[in-house]
């Protein structure tokens, strides 16, 4: 059975086809289930995507009303990936300039050496870790490439960790505890970093070009963390589907870097972690001969363009909010893979047993769970 609507089709066994379909016949329409608009085709998602009424978060709900007040809603209303403001946008442009020259400093990493992941699972390399190493690899890979010492980066990833799981409007009281808790800790973590005697020169030069344009250290703090947030659930994502990938292929040891990058990219064109992303009308607009009113969302159904344009990389997103990290991402996902490969893990057991987490937007794979438990 073909999924009931796009939400659905990010943990639906096999979408793509589904995805072609929408995009061709579907390009723009008005989903009644789901209660948003959806747009499928590239040229729609662009249309949407460079309108000036188009913003990444409501303009009632600028931060999650969960997770307001505290420490959490501070760190989710300074991230650049949240805001459509001209202070955010310059504080983007230092961030890609400062990601630009520290990926020239690496290129010429082998991707295993590069990736400075966390220490190895469970000696049994057992489902359950595994599925701790896919959120935690990424932040420790991003960690290291910002300059980070390695001292911080399990901190960091537990911190990032906790916070993402603060983020759902059921989180709980609990779980929101302690999203505020570890937003608290990590920033309190990273400006003392960045203030003391070990910070790189590439982070002390960001912070004084930051300054020059009048943007304040805490600003450039909290979004050194919110690189740390974006890499977790998307790079859980594009390695979970390459070790299902590489356990239907067989893929086992020995693999080279090359090798490894290339199931990397397959992965982003056959199979990618990101699916769909939002976008909340501020003013009524009419694009592509439909009429969207104030107010109303719509879905922007990623995984459907790229069957139209596989080469263009959708899952990254595009235009303002694009992901500036896209080849740093595949490196480090490469370099992850590699370490559980060499590590032990067996790719094809895992491809034999798993199923999807039930997020709205990321396709992560699950591989320890109970056969009667809810995702």
């Amino acid at each position: 059975m073909p999924p009931a609507h796009p939400l659905h089709a990010v943990t639906h066994p096999d979408p793509y086809s589904y995805y072609a379909t929408l995009a061709r016949d579907q390009p723009l329409y008005r989903d009644a289930t789901l209660g948003m608009w959806v747009a499928a085709h590239p040229e729609t998602i662009t249309a949407v995507m460079r309108h000036p009424a188009a913003r990444v978060r409501p303009a009632d709900e600028p931060v999650p009303h969960g997770l307001c007040p505290g420490p959490a809603g501070e760190l989710f209303g300074r991230f650049v990936r949240m805001n459509d403001g001209a202070a955010h946008a310059r504080l983007k442009t230092l961030l890609v300039a400062f990601i630009r020259e520290r990926e020239q400093e690496n290129e010429h990493e082998d991707p295993h050496e590069s990736a400075a992941p966390p220490p190895l699972p469970p000696a049994t390399y057992d489902a359950a870790g595994v599925d701790r190493y896919l959120y935690a690899a990424p932040v420790h890979a991003q960690s290291a490439f910002l300059g980070l010492p390695p001292a911080l980066h399990a901190d960091c990833a537990a911190d990032i960790g906790s916070f993402l799981h603060a983020l759902p409007a059921n989180a709980g009281a609990d779980r929101t505890a302690a999203g505020h808790a570890a937003a608290a800790r990590l920033l309190t973590r990273l400006k003392a970093h960045l203030a003391g005697p070990h910070a790189t020169p590439a982070l002390r030069q960001l912070i004084e070009e930051a300054a020059q344009d009048g943007i304040a250290p805490d600003l450039v703090t909290a979004n050194l963390a919110g690189l740390l947030f974006q890499s977790c659930e998307a790079g859980a994502g594009l390695l979970g589907n390459a070790l299902i990938m590489a356990g239907r292929r067989r893929v086992s040891q020995p693999l080279t870097s090359e090798a490894a990058l290339a199931l990397i990219d397959e992965v982003v064109r056959l199979d990618p972690p990101l699916h769909n992303t939002r976008r909340f009308m501020a003013e009524s607009a009419e694009i592509a001969g439909q009429r969207i009113a104030a107010g109303q969302t719509v879905l922007l159904v990623l995984a459907a363009a790229a069957r139209i344009e596989p080469q263009a990389d959708w899952t990254f997103g595009a235009q303002r909010h694009a992901c500036p990290g896209a080849a740093l991402a595949r490196r480090h996902a490469a370099g992850a893979l590699l370490h559980l490969l060499h590590a032990g893990v067996d790719p094809a057991a895992l491809a034999a047993r798993f199923r999807y987490r039930p997020l709205p937007n990321a396709r992560v794979p699950q591989f320890d769970f109970q056969e009667d438990s809810n995702p």
